[in-house]
């Protein structure tokens, strides 16, 4: 295992290569059960939430700059590290809640916001905004429950099983096509 800030090479925190499936263990299949039974609890209550995620780059190699991206243990792909937003929480300090629970780094900067998107899916309202980091210590670790993966990959070179809406959100911050206003 080796460190992109050190070292400039990708970071993994298990051996599966970007293209193999995570087997999914027990907790995984619970997780992805509640992911499931959230959907539901959408439809019938349609509450308004607010959620955040980082676009966390590595710059320590101008010529061939890192994001970090996250594997989950109840939904298929690579995604942006993030989560919800707590009551009494800011946007910023639920992002930065959000990275260190789910890839133990420390958002030690100020983060600049990037966009913010609508998310009507299931039944939900959600609204996310998406910051990018710039500034962190600490090394990228997955918590193994939740977050199975997580790595750093040069924005030349994505995942090919990358999310739809991930890749749509790295388009846009690389200045591909224009940032949207739904997820």
């Amino acid at each position: 295992m080796t460190d992109l800030a050190a070292s400039g090479s990708p970071t993994s925190t298990t051996p599966a290569s970007a293209g193999q499936p995570i087997p999914r263990s027990m907790t995984g299949r619970l997780l992805r059960l509640a992911w499931s039974l959230r959907g539901v609890w959408h439809r019938l209550a349609r509450p308004l939430t607010m959620g955040v995620r980082a676009i966390i780059l590595d710059e320590a190699d101008p010529a061939s700059p890192g994001v970090l991206l996250i594997r989950h243990s109840y939904v298929d792909g690579w995604h942006l590290p993030g989560g919800g937003v707590g009551r009494g929480e800011t946007l910023v300090d639920a992002m930065r809640r959000e990275v260190r629970e789910e890839v133990g780094l420390i958002a030690d900067r100020p983060a600049q916001p990037f966009a913010i998107y609508a998310r009507f899916r299931n039944g939900a309202s959600d609204h996310v905004a998406v910051y990018v980091v710039r500034g962190w210590s600490g090394k990228p670790k997955a918590d193994g429950v939740e977050i199975v993966e997580t790595r750093f990959f040069p924005l030349d070179r994505l995942p090919t099983d990358l999310s739809p809406a991930t890749g749509r959100r790295l388009e846009e911050f690389l200045g591909r096509r224009p940032v949207a206003e739904r997820w």
